[in-house]
């Protein structure tokens, strides 16, 4: 039960730094997916984990794999100087206290390295 959670956790904390890095809403990510937004909302929070169907929607649909979803890979892709390591990018948003002009920089460029590794 524990490690479920774990797991339901970590994929919520990746979901939600993908829709951010993307520029999306929860309703925009629900559409393009054709779920409901509060389906979304669910895994954001870590209140649901998604089914094996939309589990492969949101990986086709941000272009990661299902193992970096589910916390077994940790790059977004295969970049050898590690720029793109989106753990590294959570935590170090996390430490830092970032007002809202600078977290909106910071997922501007994250987007940038998102879409050019697609």
């Amino acid at each position: 039960m524990e490690s479920q959670l774990k797991h339901r956790l970590l994929f919520s904390k990746r979901l939600s730094y993908l829709i951010k890095c993307n520029g999306l809403s929860n309703a925009e990510l629900a559409r393009a997916i054709k779920v409901s937004p509060g389906l979304i909302t669910k895994y954001t929070s870590a209140k649901a984990s998604p089914s094996y169907e939309n589990f492969i929607q949101l990986a086709d649909f941000f272009c990661v794999s299902m193992d970096f979803l589910r916390g077994k890979h940790y790059h977004i892709s295969d970049d050898p100087i590690k720029r793109n390591n989106m753990d590294y990018w959570m935590e170090l948003i996390e430490m830092i206290r970032l007002n809202q002009v600078e977290e909106k920089k910071v997922f501007e460029y994250l987007r940038l390295l998102i879409n050019n590794s697609k």
